[in-house]
């Protein structure tokens, strides 16, 4: 055997001992995945409820938002009709009031003046005839 042979030798058992050590390392991959693999269904399988609850969540949030916008919307109209009564209340009262005022304190400055005439003529009266009671 010469040098050459003896190195092919060398040579081949040290590419065998690479494959064998590429083979260990590949399978010591492969099992990595795996194990990841099994760790990834196993945290989709436990995250599967929590997104599921997540979503009947938001759901539910969704439909309670709606709700409260909807009330809030109610609640605005009504706010919004009794002011609107309220303003016309006023308007009628200020009607009212104006249109009592224009008749009625001419009215009473009326009755005033006929009271005070009456008064007159009863103490016109009564002067006169004390007057001829006195003659």
């Amino acid at each position: 055997m010469d040098t050459i042979e003896i190195l092919t030798v060398i040579l081949l058992i040290s590419a065998s001992a690479l494959c064998v050590a590429l083979i260990y390392y590949i399978y010591q991959i492969v099992k990595s995945v795996h194990s990841i693999s099994s760790d990834i269904k196993g945290l989709s399988f436990k995250l599967s409820p929590i997104l599921q609850s997540t979503f009947v969540l938001s759901e539910k949030l969704a439909h309670v938002t709606d709700e409260a916008e909807s009330q809030l919307q109610i609640s605005k109209s009504i706010v919004s009709d009794i002011r609107d009564r309220a303003d016309k209340i006023l308007n009628i009262e200020s009607k009212i009031r104006g249109g009592i005022e224009d008749t009625a304190i001419p009215l009473l400055r009326n009755f005033r003046a006929l009271r005070k005439g009456i008064d007159s003529f009863w103490r016109t009266l009564r002067v006169n005839r004390r007057n001829k009671l006195v003659e």
